[in-house]
């Protein structure tokens, strides 16, 4: 078979080389990294409608609140630079005989990933408040409530437990610096967590965090769920009533193409 009749049978290699070449460039372009921005609440109409008698409110500041009477129960989702400012005495104390991290239990402080120029998120927080002038004693469990994505995922919260699990791992073979972090990181998740299955009673209020896995970078929209908050109570503690609230949240996602463009693109 000559050379021509190959040519026509199986087509040019130039051509196939260019397809390919076509190819390459276009699969190099296609790729980015997905930058979120913090959460922020949805507008008060497009909050999640409870019963009848009850209202939602959005503060400046972001705070979702659910209010009945003179109950208020509000979330708002909470930045690192935040957590960060709230203790700064253990997001800047990163160095160390081993180049520790910093000890705050919320965040990498000051620590900044030499990939992206800038600290990664290592927890997605919420902080929760309530505010209980209406009813005897009120209470919710702060390892029942979840967040639900639009694109499907779910988290859950962190317990105690499961804290001391993760942070343990640091204290290689218990050294002197890095046994004393571990116990301060106990001791500020006792500062900072929500109340854990206590009531507040009337007249007090109480707030603390409540702690997820850090979010995926392609979730934009999440719906935060408190299963069940008892508002009324029997003579043994076994609740009568209960409701269940529902907080909506969005942030935006930047693409950028190159990671060093991470730190820019916030």
């Amino acid at each position: 078979m000559g050379d021509r009749q190959m040519q026509v049978r199986y087509g040019s290699g130039r051509g196939v080389l260019m397809v390919v070449a076509i190819g390459v460039i276009m699969a190099a372009g296609c790729g980015h990294f997905l930058v979120p921005t913090a959460f922020r609440p949805v507008g008060t109409g497009d909050q999640i409608r409870h019963s009848e008698g009850t209202s939602m409110e959005v503060s400046d500041d972001g705070t979702v609140a659910w209010i009945q009477g003179r109950l208020e129960i509000s979330v708002r989702a909470i930045t690192d630079q935040e957590l960060n400012r709230q203790f700064p005495a253990f997001s800047e104390d990163g160095h160390g005989p081993s180049d520790e991290l910093p000890t705050n239990v919320f965040t990498y402080g000051d620590w900044e990933d030499p990939r992206s120029n800038q600290p990664p998120t290592r927890f997605s927080v919420f902080k929760i408040s309530v505010k209980n002038y209406e009813y005897p004693k009120v209470k919710f469990d702060s390892l029942t409530p979840t967040i639900e994505a639009s694109n499907g995922r779910v988290y859950f919260p962190w317990g105690q437990f499961d804290f001391e699990e993760f942070f343990r791992r640091f204290s290689l073979a218990y050294n002197g610096l890095g046994y004393m972090r571990f116990r301060e990181r106990l001791s500020l998740l006792k500062l900072g967590l929500y109340p854990d299955n206590d009531f507040c009673f009337s007249g007090q209020e109480f707030e603390g965090y409540i702690v997820f896995d850090k979010m995926h970078d392609d979730v934009e929209d999440i719906v935060f769920r408190i299963p069940a908050v008892g508002i009324r109570y029997d003579y043994r503690d076994q609740p009568l009533e209960t409701v269940s609230l529902a907080y909506k949240f969005e942030r935006d996602l930047i693409k950028v193409s190159r990671r060093d463009q991470i730190a820019n693109a916030e």
